[in-house]
């Protein structure tokens, strides 16, 4: 099914887009990245998708997604360099919920993630099965800029 169709009928209200476990891939992720009718979402469910990094690179990118206040990333085979994606996006800037778990980001995607000027917002932030070990789990428990953040899920 061709991404169009997928966000057709997986699009609630105009502001829910549910696309977990639809294995859109990152060239997916690009072309979904380029849709106007994305400009009213605040709340994406990408889990499952394999995205990766250029999928996420491309979603941060994206000039139609300055409203997400909840953003679902789970098992998408992201990185340090997708968490590093994250953390300097302004687009998202917004964000309340940030699902990042099982994933690869590591201690450097999570530091890039506790340093993140624009990830300030957060409330939630699932980091479970990241491998961030204990110097990342420490960066994002005194993250200067995460002060926000009441509900934390590390390894």
């Amino acid at each position: 099914m061709e991404i169009e169709e997928l966000v057709q009928k997986n699009l609630i209200d105009d502001s829910t887009l549910n696309l977990e476990n639809r294995k859109i891939g990152s060239e997916g992720a690009k072309k979904l990245a380029r849709m106007e009718v994305l400009a009213n979402v605040v709340n994406l469910e990408l889990g499952e998708n394999e995205i990766g990094d250029d999928g996420v690179a491309a979603l941060c990118e994206s000039p139609f997604l300055t409203r997400l206040k909840v953003l679902n990333l789970k098992s998408n085979n992201i990185t340090a360099e997708g968490a590093r994606a994250l953390a300097a996006c302004r687009n998202f800037a917004p964000l309340d919920q940030l699902i990042l778990k099982f994933n690869r980001i590591g201690e450097e995607g999570a530091k890039f993630i506790a340093d993140s000027e624009h990830l300030s917002k957060l409330t939630t932030l699932d980091l479970f099965r990241n491998r961030i070990g204990p110097e990342g789990a420490r960066a994002i428990k005194t993250s200067k800029t995460l002060t926000r953040v009441s509900r934390v899920r590390l390894d």
